[in-house]
């Protein structure tokens, strides 16, 4: 999330700018980039041809730079929660084999990414996430625990549907599957206001020196 989001609101498009380029914000995702930027642009122009113009040219550009900086300041940590929001009609868009990855993040010096895919087995059509985990040479090696919550209804809170946990040394992703048809039905739990929200927790216990 934004520090100070009500302040960052009066900022002018160059103040706003050079804030995004210099990463003083607290960016945990891509998505709650767009948000700011979005809410920010409501806020100064009304007209939404010029709001269009303004994100499109000046803002958005902005993102895979902001992102990337962000990604080396969260290289130490040896823990992360990292929060994703895919919208429905994106979901739809994966059937019958397709398939979605996020911008990496980053834990105890390795790097991950979230694959949302939809997949066929013998018997139907499967929803899949899982979490991919880069090669990283002279990264630390030790532990890696995954745990992948869904956000459902009613009660809106984050349901754990995956929890293991592997060794560096391993390169096979983890996650859940869940049905197709249950996952993407009209009175399915996993969307809220038309989007799936998407929690990762990865945490890296190093090994004994």
């Amino acid at each position: 999330h934004f520090r100070f989001q009500d302040e960052l609101m009066r900022v002018p498009l160059a103040g706003i700018r050079a804030i995004l380029s210099r990463n003083h914000l607290g960016i945990v995702s891509e998505g709650a980039v767009y948000e700011f930027m979005l809410r920010w642009a409501c806020s100064q122009y009304s007209n939404s041809e010029e709001r269009h113009k303004i994100l499109s040219s000046r803002l958005l550009p902005l993102v895979p730079r902001v992102l990337g900086m962000n990604d080396s300041i969260l290289i130490d940590h040896p823990s992360g929660i990292i929060n994703f929001t895919i919208k429905r009609e994106k979901c739809y868009g994966l059937f019958p084999l397709g398939s979605m990855r996020s911008p990496p993040f980053h834990c105890a010096g390795r790097r991950f990414y979230l694959t949302a895919r939809c997949m066929a087995t013998e018997q139907l059509q499967i929803f899949g996430l899982s979490v991919n985990m880069l090669e990283d040479k002279g990264a630390v090696r030790g532990t890696v625990g995954y745990k992948i919550g869904v956000k459902t209804r009613p009660s809106l809170q984050f349901v754990t549907k995956h929890i293991s946990s592997t060794t560096t040394d391993s390169k096979q992703p983890v996650g859940c599957r869940v049905p197709w048809s249950e996952f993407i039905a009209d009175d399915s739990p996993y969307f809220i206001d038309d989007e799936l929200h998407l929690q990762v927790h990865v945490k890296i216990t190093p090994q004994p020196e």
